[in-house]
């Protein structure tokens, strides 16, 4: 039986090694193949039962289907990008997407080939098999591991991301996962950690409408500010906490279809398609939303509140096109690995 046999849901490690010295070398090299190779690490994840596998295990097949538009979360994706980046030469970095899922981010990205950023290497990983075979069919750079237990080398890497899900990773490993993130970047390199603060209305809506509607509910824990500024305290970092404005945003030929495209893609990507058939139409679907998303209080209560951005839902037209944005602020770690 070849090393590592599960390591994806149709492909051992051999065979996946195999790939992406072939298809991905620059990936590849910066794999340790000690750690990659370790029967613990190996057998903690062909162990995972990931929500994200399928809708048989969560929400995975509705969660893929809804970002397949890889756009909405573009606005907020570049932002974090940016900061994990600040340079004029992207092309020269090498950034790893710890919670890459399919690949969304690095699709998005791709789509956009006259943004500097689209110069950018990005690796995606995931600890579900099933979203790393995914991005590896779609030809992107992608490993499977668990945040707390990254398979590339030491200070190989330039930045690396922990964004859309971090509040995944249970409070008790978040320690190891953010010491993971500073051991694979090299001096001067960034990790930017995102999530969204347990006072937000985000935190809200998870919890009062995907843990008890959605299939595998969603029983996390979200952060504060304190703990996100805590858990770089202890290492060679410089690190500061921002507010990031992080909406969804879809379009569509008219008012009304850039509407029930949204309430689609929430009912999708969070799994709570019951909650939205209880809706007798899509008007009362986006009240729904605008009662659920409105962020005027949070953000009036923010010391540093990104200006101009808007507090609740809504549609508008711009090019012909009609929009829907619906708006999330996030609390996010920029935080620079010293030499």
């Amino acid at each position: 039986m070849p090393a590592g046999a599960g390591y994806l849901p149709s492909a051992s490690l051999d065979e996946y090694m195999s790939h992406t010295a072939a298809e991905h070398p620059a990936l590849h090299g910066l794999i340790d193949s000690a750690r990659a190779r370790s029967p613990r690490l190996l057998k903690a994840l062909v162990s995972v039962t990931n929500e994200f596998d399928s809708d048989e295990t969560g929400r995975g097949d509705s969660y893929r289907r809804a970002q397949r538009d890889a756009s909405v979360r573009w606005t907020g994706a570049r932002q974090l990008l940016q900061l994990a980046t600040r340079t004029d030469s992207p092309g020269d970095v090498i950034l790893l997407d710890v919670l890459g899922g399919d690949g969304t981010i690095a699709r998005a990205v791709a789509d956009r080939a006259d943004n500097p950023l689209a110069k950018l290497y990005i690796i995606t990983g995931d600890i579900s098999g099933e979203m790393v075979a995914r991005a590896l069919a779609l030809g992107l750079p992608a490993v499977r591991q668990s945040a707390e237990a990254l398979l590339l080398r030491d200070a190989s890497i330039d930045a690396t991301l922990l964004a859309y899900g971090t509040h995944h990773i249970a409070p008790a490993d978040r320690p190891q996962a953010v010491r993971e993130a500073v051991r694979v970047v090299k001096p001067g390199g960034k990790v930017v950690l995102h999530d969204f603060d347990t006072a937000s209305p985000m935190a809200r809506f998870f919890t009062e409408v995907v843990h008890p509607h959605s299939a595998a509910g969603h029983g996390y824990a979200h952060f504060s500010r304190a703990e996100l500024s805590a858990l770089f305290a202890e290492l060679p970092v410089s690190a500061s906490v921002l507010d990031v404005y992080d909406p969804l945003i879809v379009e569509a030929d008219d008012r009304e279809t850039a509407c029930a495209r949204m309430c689609r893609y929430i009912a999708d990507m969070y799994g709570v398609q019951e909650v939205f058939a209880a809706h007798r139409d899509t008007a009362a679907s986006w009240a729904f939303l605008e009662e659920i998303f409105d962020h005027s209080r949070y953000a009036a209560e923010l010391v540093d509140a990104p200006p101009g951005v808007p507090h609740r839902p809504f549609l508008y037209e711009s090019g012909g096109r009609w929009f829907a944005e619906v708006p999330r602020m996030a609390i996010v770690a920029v935080a620079e690995k010293r030499a």
